[in-house]
């Protein structure tokens, strides 16, 4: 299936703020349950089309990865090594 122009604007949108959103989360300026509101709202406004499977997930941090090895750039990542 294949997103249309509209349904993948509307997914650049959702992920671009809750890019933001996730910063202040780990930034410590809001709480897990500010970010839960603030993502239940955003769900809603831009209706994403893969935002709903993704939503709160990180999917590069060594947690979510499961029995899986990343890759030297997602572990450089992971230890604070942005470059």
């Amino acid at each position: 299936m294949q997103m249309t122009a509209e349904e993948f604007d509307r997914e650049r949108r959702y992920q671009t703020v809750m890019f933001f959103v996730r910063k202040m989360l780990d930034q410590g300026l809001i709480s897990e349950e500010e970010y839960c509101r603030i993502d239940t709202k955003n769900r809603a406004k831009f209706q994403p089309v893969t935002g709903t499977l993704l939503s709160g997930k990180r999917l590069l941090f060594k947690e979510n990865r499961g029995n899986m090895l990343a890759g030297k750039e997602a572990q450089s990542f992971e230890n604070g090594n942005k470059d």
